[in-house]
This record gives structure tokens, sequence and C-alpha cells, in this order.
């Protein structure tokens, strides 16, 4: 998107995320690329295992804001 603001760097919101969800049991990768979380859920993954990752994944990006 043309009006995408990246946050700074220098602050690692993507490590941050990525050490909060693994402290809750979810693996995910941050990216180089910037602002960006890499999953790789195996191919059987059901509909409520993904709203699981998606429940901690919400939570651990706002713990990581609430510091």
């Amino acid at each position: 998107k043309d009006d995408r603001v990246f946050f700074d760097a220098s602050l690692k919101i993507g490590p941050q995320v990525a050490t909060a969800l693994a402290a809750s049991g979810v693996i995910g990768r941050a990216m180089p690329q910037g602002d960006i979380l890499g999953f790789a859920p195996p191919l059987c993954l059901t509909r409520e295992e993904a709203d699981i990752v998606v429940a901690k994944t919400a939570d651990a990006v706002k713990s990581v804001f609430a510091t």
C-alpha cells in the first residue's frame, strides 16, 4: 500500500513479537525484509488451530506494545 508506514528498524518489533509468540508456544519467524512475521503451519492445520495461532499472535503484538 502507498500509505504503509513501517516501524523504526532499530526497535526490532518483529523479533520482539516472535519472542513473545515463542513464549506462548507458537513459532513465528521475524523476517529480515521488515515488519513481517513468517509462519509455516502444516497442511493439516484445522480451523480451530488456526484460530489459536491468530489469537496468540494478537496477544503477542499487544504485549510488545504494552511495554
